[in-house]
């Protein structure tokens, strides 16, 4: 799935500004803290703070947004050193990154739009070119590697902690209730008033207790996911629905269909197929879950001792 422009525009932006330093001195140039030789100004913090900030007013307000901006702040200004330090190191080392990983990270962001010109006009409208932009991929590119060679090449996972692992946390392993899904959606909006849409719901609803089968309704009616494919929904665990609609799902018995279910966007009906009772998964079809699980767990911790090594060894200096 293609993410819209406004995701990828504050995507390009915090990729592209983490790193950056001196891009915009519009922004002020207080001195926040300073890295060896380099310095993080209050411009490079504004730069990549803006765009997650304006994602949070969008969610949060009053005292909630000043907390949760000034979390974001501690820990863009604690990410922005850290990414100095690696990419300092990376440099000293001569870390070598060729023009087609360049072209490669960039393509890849581009194909999250519609078009190239759609991904050219973000760039431009959030104060880049796609020379900076290329710079700071360049960059990045350069910390991958060195984070890659220092830290997930050196971390081991071995059959004895896979096992260990398992064993202590069955519980959390365990393959929840689930249930096979259909669904049909009727969604009520400027062209369809809310009256319309539970008369048109009943209906279907009506129908279906007749012994209409689901599938063919669903084609025919339904306006939410899957309706070319009956409104088929396979497999949902407990708890991957919205809370009011796990609670009449999983009430219901294999082949019911429930009364429709009022929303703030539409009306849904759902009907089960079948359902599995929660069950251990055996350790052979979750070995690749759980050894992913050990080495994030490892890697981070080895990341942690990394970086405060160089840390230790930098100057480091708060304004």
């Amino acid at each position: 799935m293609r993410m819209g422009p406004r995701i990828i525009s504050v995507f390009i932006i915090a990729a592209a500004c983490l790193s950056v330093c001196g891009q915009a001195s519009g922004f002020g140039n207080k001195i926040l803290v300073v890295v060896n030789d380099e310095v993080v100004t209050q411009a490079d913090l504004d730069v990549a703070l803006t765009p997650l900030t304006n994602e949070l007013k969008k969610e949060f307000s009053g005292d909630e947004l000043k907390a949760k901006i000034e979390e974001m702040r501690n820990e863009m200004l604690n990410q922005m050193v850290e990414n100095k330090l690696i990419l300092q190191e990376a440099k000293r080392r001569g870390v070598v990154v060729v023009e087609s990983e360049i072209d490669e990270r960039l393509k890849d962001v581009e194909m999250r739009f519609p078009s190239t010109s759609d991904f050219s006009n973000e760039v431009e409208k959030v104060g880049l070119t796609i020379a900076i932009l290329r710079a700071r991929y360049k960059e990045q590119l350069m910390m991958d590697k060195l984070v890659t060679h220092e830290v997930k090449d050196k971390v081991v996972v071995t059959p004895a902690e896979i096992s260990d692992y398992y064993s202590k946390h069955k519980e959390e392993i365990r393959a929840p209730e689930s249930v096979h899904l259909k669904n049909i959606m009727i969604r009520f909006d400027e062209a369809t008033t809310e009256p319309l849409a539970k008369q048109k719901a009943d209906d279907v609803y009506r129908l279906i207790k007749e012994g209409r089968d689901f599938s063919d309704l669903a084609k025919l009616y339904s306006q939410g996911a899957k309706a070319e494919e009956g409104g088929d929904l396979g497999f949902v665990s407990r708890g991957q629905m919205r809370e009011e609609f796990d609670k009449v799902i999983f009430a219901l018995t294999p082949g019911e269909a429930c009364p429709p279910i009022k929303t703030d966007t539409g009306y849904y009906i759902f009907k089960v197929e079948e359902k599995k009772d929660a069950y251990l998964q055996p350790l052979s079809e979750v070995r690749d879950d759980v050894e992913n699980v050990i080495f994030r767990e490892k890697a981070q911790e080895r990341y942690k001792e990394w970086i405060d090594k160089l840390k230790r060894d930098a100057f480091i200096q708060f304004k």
